[in-house]
């Protein structure tokens, strides 16, 4: 967090925030940034809580084609299901990155503000604007920032942040400290 760092011995961050401040780009939603907002924004969690549902459903599929007489064809299917979860596990990037490239906003330009207010974006088929008020937590990450608000998080990519940006965000994450 080098800008947390080099901002962290400040005990006022309205100092920093003294001008209006708004900062607007434009970036294409392409392959590269789809996969970096996977890549950032993921949780991570343990081999053993991931696949949990889909070992439940190939155990319960064998016991069933084991010890009891129900119809094989479902004791199958259902240990297809489990097959079918641990293999979505396993491409979970690989198929949300396929999703968002054929999704309307794939490859298209976005216009990106942060002002005082919050951020909003625009581009052909998405329009989204969300408050400061609004959001609950503010977190760096190695490639950018994660927001979070009540309907979710929302991911904003270093590469296409000014350094006013970053700082401005960094301003932001030390008034929620405070």
């Amino acid at each position: 967090m080098p800008l947390l760092d080099k901002l962290g011995s400040l005990t006022r961050p309205e100092i920093l925030m003294t001008t209006a401040f708004s900062y607007t780009t434009t970036y294409r939603l392409d392959k590269s940034h789809y996969s970096e907002t996977f890549d950032e924004s993921i949780t991570v969690s343990s081999a053993k809580t991931l696949y949990s549902k889909s070992i439940v459903f190939a155990l319960l599929g064998f016991f069933l084609l084991l010890f009891t007489e129900i119809n094989p064809y479902a004791a199958w299917f259902i240990v297809g299901l489990g097959a079918l979860e641990a293999l979505s596990i396993r491409f979970r990037k690989s198929w949300w990155l396929t999703r968002q490239m054929i999704s309307n906003a794939a490859n298209t330009d976005l216009k990106l503000t942060i002002d005082e207010d919050g951020v909003s974006s625009k581009s052909s088929s998405v329009e989204s604007q969300f408050l400061w008020a609004d959001v609950i937590k503010i977190e760096q990450t190695t490639q950018g920032w994660l927001l979070y608000h009540a309907a979710g998080k929302n991911y904003l990519s270093d590469r296409i942040l000014s350094e006013a940006a970053k700082e401005f965000l960094t301003a932001q994450v030390l008034l929620r400290e405070q």
